[in-house]
């Protein structure tokens, strides 16, 4: 499908420009996460990526209405054109999303998040969901982050890619950790996070990306032996994490962007849900 979709993006609609395309790994496995403006940023995005793409897949997390057609007919279409991730945000599956994103990753492909769980324009940049900073913390791979908007000059799509990177290593919890499953927890985080400083090192050439991908499938095995919790193993990110991922993607983005706060996006959800009700009674 990329030659008719690359033959759109050159139209006057769409502009597509690409700005790092040598940051770009040639192999995976790694995690794509970017902000989302549009049902085609996947496109765009995946168009950018073309030097990754001739050589792996990329699996992108998309919610459960797409498929229902609720997002519109492009975003069904690409639904089926790519194969996606399930996330049912209803049932909570988030667990389910990691664990399939692990299994891609260790055979050495990719996966796309958009943090945000909606879209978000006049130049803002929702709050992260924890998703992806929990698959962070679960894989030692590199995330490479993708800042993506409509240029003011012309109209035309914007696409900029970072340098990649991974997560910090956790901070050091100095209270008493008083039950068995959280020094399992702790345990295996500090193992992640030994494993994602021998993958920084890591060359960025086909060998080095499987080395990568066989550390992943080390934790993949572990988790296999269920020496933690699917479910603990999958909230392992604390709140730093969310906007350590978020300001390496609003470093992409022009200047005037503005993050949203949770606290705000609550209030505002909380608001129209009353004047929903009031409208209904």
């Amino acid at each position: 499908m990329r030659p008719p979709f690359a033959a759109l993006a050159k139209t006057k609609k769409y502009k597509l420009k690409v700005k790092g395309s040598e940051n770009i790994p040639r192999y995976g496995p790694f995690i794509v996460v970017a902000n989302h403006q549009s049902s085609t940023d996947i496109v765009a995005i995946a168009l950018a990526l073309k030097a990754a793409l001739v050589r792996n897949h990329m699996w992108p997390w998309a919610k459960v209405d797409i498929q229902k057609g609720r997002e519109g007919l492009l975003g069904r279409a690409l639904w089926n054109v790519f194969g996606v991730i399930p996330i049912d945000r209803e049932a909570g599956q988030s667990e389910e999303a990691i664990r399939s994103s692990l299994e891609y990753l260790r055979r050495g492909e990719i996966i796309c998040v958009f943090p945000e769980g909606t879209r978000y324009k006049n130049k803002r940049l929702g709050w992260f969901k924890y998703g992806v900073a929990n698959l962070a913390r679960a894989a030692p791979a590199p995330m490479l982050p993708v800042g993506i908007y409509r240029r003011e000059e012309d109209g035309g799509i914007q696409v900029n890619i970072g340098k990649p990177f991974f997560m910090p290593p956790k901070k050091v919890r100095y209270e008493k950790l008083e039950a068995l499953e959280d020094k399992v927890e702790e345990k295996v985080g500090q193992q992640i996070d030994a494993l994602k400083q021998w993958s920084a090192v890591a060359p960025r050439d086909k060998k080095g990306m499987m080395m990568i991908a066989n550390m992943i499938n080390m934790v993949v095995e572990r988790l296999d032996r269920q020496e933690i919790s699917l479910d603990r193993f999958c909230r392992m990110a604390e709140s730093e994490d969310n906007e350590f991922i978020r300001d390496r993607v609003l470093e992409l983005l022009p200047e005037g962007w503005t993050k949203v706060e949770e606290e705000k996006e609550r209030g505002k959800r909380s608001s129209s849900k009353g004047d929903h009700a009031e409208s209904t009674d």
